[in-house]
């Protein structure tokens, strides 16, 4: 009778575990869709928010501290050139100086929104479609192409 109930006792804890395991299981699932399903409506919400915003201008405040922004260009032009001194001891100076160029001209080109008050280069995006100062319109470009442009005699 001792063993029976000793082996009942032991499928019952046998059961409990695997319950428990399931349900944590269970548990770990669901709390993770519904942090995903939280994060996806929230990243749903900013992207709304952006394409609303993205027709306006933006402004976007300069950094905070100077000091630690060349610090951190001081850096990174470091980390460079030790990366470039080691690509010269591999005799890929020239590879690696192209590649960085090219990351360089990437990262410094600007694909962000622009700031409050800039205004943008093709004159039909900024207000009573104002043009950038020295760029040429359609009355001075028909006065060139018809008449020659000026040339001052001595």
């Amino acid at each position: 009778m001792e063993a029976k109930l000793a082996a009942y006792r032991l499928q019952k804890r046998r059961q409990a575990m695997v319950e428990n395991a399931k349900k944590t299981f269970h548990q770990t699932l669901t709390s993770w869709e519904d942090k995903s399903r939280a994060y996806l409506t929230r990243r749903e919400d900013k992207d709304e928010i952006e394409s609303v915003t993205s027709e306006e201008s933006i402004d976007i405040s300069p950094p905070q501290n100077p000091v630690m922004t060349r610090l951190i260009y001081l850096l990174y032009f470091l980390l460079w050139a030790t990366l470039y001194m080691v690509a010269i001891q591999f005799e890929f100076g020239a590879v690696y100086f192209i590649l960085s160029a090219l990351v360089f001209i990437w990262k410094n080109t600007r694909s962000g929104p622009k700031k409050k008050g800039e205004i943008s280069a093709y004159s039909v995006f900024n207000p009573n479609c104002e043009a950038i100062q020295g760029t040429i319109n359609m009355e001075q470009l028909e006065r060139e192409m018809g008449f020659g442009v000026p040339v001052h005699s001595r």
